[in-house]
């Protein structure tokens, strides 16, 4: 199943600029760099502008010290396909899968918290600091002790309405993203057979509690906000949604958006930069309109795409492809 799972490490660099450094996205320059792999490379996380890694099929993973230039394999025992990676620092990062793992010592050693067993996947993590963090596994799951052991703060087969009524949906929660230390948004759905359905939940209170904001809309596939209330999500059926009012109302945007799956990376209100299957693309205008900067194949197709500041990201995808993405 096509997977794109929004990048939570967007938060920090998406803060309004002042008028005299107001990134004009005037053109988008995106080069291929060599990471030495052949695998699909699922998920990119930086610490700093140096310091990365990158996660991928059967195990891989890349690590870089020159700000993805150059890129080498970290050896591990670890075999299963990863999903999500997070690089907390030079010495903490967590990857996952089912189960997920975790290094204190720069990727020397791997220990693991005892989650391979326990429900689905893991498809994001999200740790703002090396003890508090979050992941989404049958919902949401939070640790307070590293990663060592998790409480389930919201059950993804239980939800509840704005009466508060329980409603039970087979949907799956696999985007993330906290807009501030208190408010976080959590999206995702179901794509099958022809039928897409998906939903957001929020939280006011740091991940304690989550509330239903009982999306009626397809899988949503792509999700960012640049401040508590005002935010945007795209879905299965290649539209763009935005509130401002932190998720009570949405106002459709735009019905034509360049692929169901997208991973988005929304530098203020109007400018904006997709990353699909098939390329690159960048709008001007809220996301009413795309221009193309990049193409790709089916060989070299990409899923996911961060940024590590205010004018330079990446993106990994297929067949060991990774592409730099520059704002000038």
């Amino acid at each position: 199943m096509k997977r794109i799972i929004f990048a939570v490490a967007l938060l920090g660099i998406i803060a309004c600029q002042k008028e005299d450094h107001e990134l004009k996205l005037e053109s988008i320059q995106v080069k291929s760099i060599k990471t030495g792999s052949e695998q699909e490379l699922t998920d990119i996380s930086f610490c700093d502008s140096k310091n990365g890694y990158i996660c991928g099929a059967m195990g891989t993973l890349l690590k870089t010290k020159d700000g993805g230039e150059n890129w080498v394999t970290v050896k591990t025992e670890i075999k299963p396909s990863l999903n999500c990676i997070q690089m907390l620092d030079e010495k903490h990062v967590l990857t996952a899968r089912n189960e997920l793992y975790r290094t204190f010592n720069g990727g020397s050693t791997w220990e693991t918290s005892g989650l391979e067993n326990i429900g689905s996947s893991i498809f994001d993590i999200y740790f703002p600091n090396t003890s508090t963090g979050f992941i989404l596994k049958n919902g949401v799951m939070k640790s307070s002790d590293g990663g060592k052991t998790w409480q389930t703060k919201f059950d993804s087969g239980i939800n509840l309405d704005k009466e508060g009524e329980m409603q039970y949906y087979a949907l799956v929660y696999n985007l993330l993203q906290f807009a501030s230390d208190k408010v976080g948004y959590l999206a995702g759905g179901k794509t099958h057979d022809g039928a897409s359905s998906g939903n957001m939940i929020k939280t006011e209170d740091g991940g304690e509690t989550w509330k239903s904001l009982n999306l009626n809309t397809s899988q949503v596939t792509a999700l960012q906000f640049v401040n508590e209330t005002t935010g945007f999500f795209f879905n299965f059926m290649k539209q763009l949604y935005k509130t401002t009012d932190g998720g009570k109302n949405w106002t459709l945007v735009s019905d034509k958006v360049p692929d169901s799956y997208p991973d988005c990376h929304i530098i203020d209100e109007n400018k904006m930069i997709l990353c699909t299957q098939q390329g690159i693309y960048h709008s001007l205008d809220g996301g009413i309109n795309w221009e193309k900067d990049y193409s790709t194949s089916d060989d070299n197709a990409l899923f996911r795409m961060k940024f590590i500041n205010e004018r330079t990201g990446f993106a990994v995808g297929r067949n060991g492809n990774l592409v730099k993405i520059e704002i000038d």
